[in-house]
């Protein structure tokens, strides 16, 4: 045993540490088939025809699917691996590149037609073509309209501060987040002066760019093709590594997919309900309506007035690509942290592993905040590490990242209080000496929450509470907002995901939220639980190393504490970081696997380019291993690409039926009832789609006549719906024959009888009018 030991810590042993690295690499080995075997189990569970199928999924579809992906995938595959392996490296570079390209361009086509055309062999017939171009063109233009627009006013500021970049990409990252914080804040001042209309929106977004286009051709005229003095010039070439062709064949397929989902109309419950429904209300109003009745009212909402912005320019799906432009965006940034931080790093592998991650993939399809988040948080993290001898633009661009993060989410805390610490470390290990590091500090965390203050402010005059709902139990509530037993229900819901948080549990975390990702309602893949072990074999790790191992670990402990809910979308934010960090350990990887084989690097890179595409549709079902034992189905992630709505071949109206069960009941609300009706909802998740007042069974207000009134209080009942104004309950048939308001005693039987007229009915949905 001692021997064994000494043949992996003692690098003197075995030749040049030759056999040292043949076991390292034989674990790795063993670890690897592993965890692969247990993570896709699911294609043993396909195969003998175990798996539910609550969707109503064709399996004969889903392998016709995944034929055609790994047919040209494998055609692709073979073809980079022959190149990479045959060519001359320097004399046929160029020729190659175009090769391998285009093959990357022929692979995702097969795929997405291949997709399409199993699907349904008439796939051509396309009779809502019309409608899904305008819906397609309207928010392609208006989203470059916003991010054109946001670009121009970070330039601007940029240039009349006379900050400096290196290089086109680091500044645009830079420019498109500050100019979309701007957009934000003006948008806001125009809803302070109650002028938040669609209108006005258009000629702020015109405005700014009629001003940045005239700013840039006199430029332009000026000085000619001459870099922008906020851009300075970079010198070193950048470094072709073997297998960044097939990387970036990979990155343009999930890319492409991921545009595919945005281009669909929006159909996820937090999108629906509050990311694009307040927007719509506050367009509608002129101002920022407070909802008391929704505790997501008092929300920071920086990222709903950019979604604001898109809805007015470009509709839903402009606002849907405003968020999917988070995407490529942070895929830059992921590619700018390795080329910067870790040089031995692949950055196309990098980004790879980041747009292939199945949770973020999903988050690019929908109106969702949290990949916006994401960016954000890179941001600050980039201009931290930059932020060098009291260089003040870096310190700043981070306080500022770290306040458009802060008035995003209230997740972005925890970012706040990692930062900090970080800085602290950071100017003490550089100064040796408390007092110089005190006013960057206090510049840092001060200029940061200037941002969200105002959203605190706005929380605390309507709840008495800052971060309403959060800290309840420390600063109260109005009753009519919320209440112990609000509390209790939120905590209820939250407390659900993942396991609970015994020593064994918090232990095994890494793997349980890995193979296990149904029940933390999302999944990050496989390959960072894959690759990130093959870090310890690194001896000595760059500086820049130890700042995003020491972040994203504690982050994952905040995560995991009781500050926080296992849900694997609040992951979001140190996912490209993640993606960074594997691709880091891929290098020592490929090393210890040469020490069995010559061709270990090539080994390697093949099964990352198979174990990569199995993270995009259609092979997410191969992730839900869980689902003999489980019968829901992996939430938060793109399970099909929805070609069929976005080329024309099925319409809206029918997408959103299949997609949002309440759709059909809403759209009779909407075309029959008064406009001054009030509906008791007791479906969520669809406020988009509404025009009428509604409210929803389970707020706080409404609880006296619903969960408060059980069999024989009818009475009560019907006096708290008669002082809400409830003219109309629209009930969730489901729930109802599930037995889970058989309590209540709005939904006796008698009490129908009595007191309800039905209004309209479809297969999931009744919707009653009080008499």
């Amino acid at each position: 045993m001692k021997n064994f030991v000494q043949l992996f810590l003692d690098p003197k042993i075995g030749g040049n540490r030759i056999w040292q690295q043949r076991g390292w690499a034989l674990l790795w080995l063993v670890w690897a088939i592993g965890l692969l075997t247990v993570y896709y189990r699911q294609f043993g569970y396909t195969a003998t025809g175990k798996v539910p199928n609550p969707d109503g999924v064709s399996v004969v579809n889903v392998f016709l699917d995944a034929g055609f992906a790994a047919a040209s995938m494998g055609l692709f595959l073979g073809a980079t691996i022959w190149l990479l392996q045959r060519s001359p490296a320097r004399r046929e570079q160029w020729q190659r590149s175009q090769i391998l390209l285009g093959f990357g361009i022929f692979s995702s086509s097969v795929v997405l037609l291949g997709y399409l055309f199993t699907i349904s062999p008439v796939a051509y017939f396309l009779p809502a073509f019309q409608e899904a171009t305008l819906r397609a063109v309207q928010g392609i233009l208006g989203a470059g309209w916003v991010l054109l627009a946001a670009q121009f006013l970070g330039m601007g500021l940029f240039h009349w501060l006379r900050w400096q970049f290196d290089g086109r990409r680091e500044a645009l990252l830079y420019q498109i987040s500050t100019g979309l914080g701007c957009i934000a804040y003006l948008s806001a001042g125009l809803a302070g002066l109650r002028l938040y209309y669609i209108s006005s929106v258009q000629i702020l977004i015109a405005i700014i760019v009629l001003g940045g286009a005239c700013s840039w051709g006199w430029h332009w005229t000026r000085n000619g093709r001459q870099q922008p003095d906020f851009v300075k010039p970079v010198i070193a070439p950048i470094r072709r590594r073997s297998g960044d062709r097939l990387w970036q064949a990979i990155v343009l397929l999930a890319t492409a997919i991921a545009l595919i989902g945005a281009l669909a109309p929006e159909q996820e419950y937090d999108a629906l309900w509050y990311h694009l429904g307040l927007p719509k209300l506050w367009l509608q109003q002129g101002f920022l309506v407070d909802l008391p009745a929704d505790f997501i009212s008092l929300y920071p909402m920086t990222w709903e007035l950019i979604f604001g912005a898109g809805l007015a320019v470009g509709g839903q799906i402009g606002a849907k690509l405003l968020h999917f432009a988070c995407l490529p965006l942070t895929g830059l940034l992921v590619y700018q942290l390795a080329s910067r931080f870790m040089p031995r790093a692949s950055p196309w592998l990098a980004v790879a592993l980041f747009v292939t991650i199945p949770i973020v993939l999903w988050e690019s399809t929908t109106a969702y905040i949290d990949l916006a988040l994401a960016l954000h948080v890179g941001l600050v993290i980039y201009a931290l590490l930059r932020y060098e001898n009291r260089c003040w633009q870096w310190l700043l661009l981070a306080a500022l990242n770290l306040g458009l993060a802060l008035a995003t989410k209230h997740l972005a805390l925890f970012v706040l209080a990692l930062t900090a610490i970080g800085l602290v470390l950071k100017l003490w290990l550089q100064e040796r000496s408390w007092r110089p590091l005190l006013f960057p500090v206090l510049v840092f965390c001060g200029f940061s929450l200037l941002f969200p203050l105002p959203w605190y402010l706005r929380s605390w005059l309507a709840s008495g509470n800052p971060v309403f709902p959060e800290l309840f139990e420390i600063f109260g509530a109005p009753p009519d907002r919320w209440n112990s037993l609000t509390e209790s229900g939120l905590g209820k819901f939250l407390g659900h995901f993942g396991r609970p948080r015994t020593l064994p549990n918090l232990l095994t975390l890494p793997w349980d939220m890995t193979v296990h990702a149904a029940h933390y309602d999302g999944a990050l893949g496989p390959l960072f639980l894959l690759l990130l072990p093959a870090l310890l074999i690194r001896r000595r790790f760059t500086p820049a190393t130890i700042w995003l191992l020491a972040f994203v670990g504690l982050f994952l402990a905040l995560w995991a504490s009781p500050f926080s809910s296992f849900q694997m979308r609040f992951l979001i934010p140190i996912t490209p970081l993640l993606a960074v960090l594997a691709a880091e350990a891929a290098t020592p990887l490929a090393s210890i696997l040469r020490s069995l084989t010559h061709r270990g690097k090539s080994f390697l890179f093949a099964g990352l380019a198979v174990l990569l595409p199995l993270n995009l549709p259609p092979f997410i079902q191969f992730h839900e291993g869980d689902r003999v034992q489980w019968e829901g189905w992996l939430n938060h992630a793109m399970h099909q690409i929805p070609f069929a709505v976005v080329v024309g071949r099925q319409s809206q109206t029918d997408y959103l039926q299949h997609a949002v069960p309440s759709y059909r009941a809403w759209r009779y609300i909407n075309t029959h009832l008064p406009t001054n009706a009030r509906v008791l909802s007791f479906s969520s998740g669809d406020h988009f789609y509404a025009d009428r007042e509604r409210i929803w069974s389970d707020a706080t207000i409404a609880h006296p006549a619903i969960w408060g009134a059980s069999i024989g209080q009818e009475q009560k009942a019907f006096q708290t719906l008669g002082k809400l104004r409830i003219s109309h309950i629209l009930i969730d048939k489901k729930e109802l024959n599930s037995g889970a308001l058989k309590e209540l005693a709005i939904v006796q039987p008698s009490t129908i009888t009595n007191r309800y007229v039905v209004e309209y009915e479809d297969d999931r949905f009744i919707l009653y009018r009080i008499r």
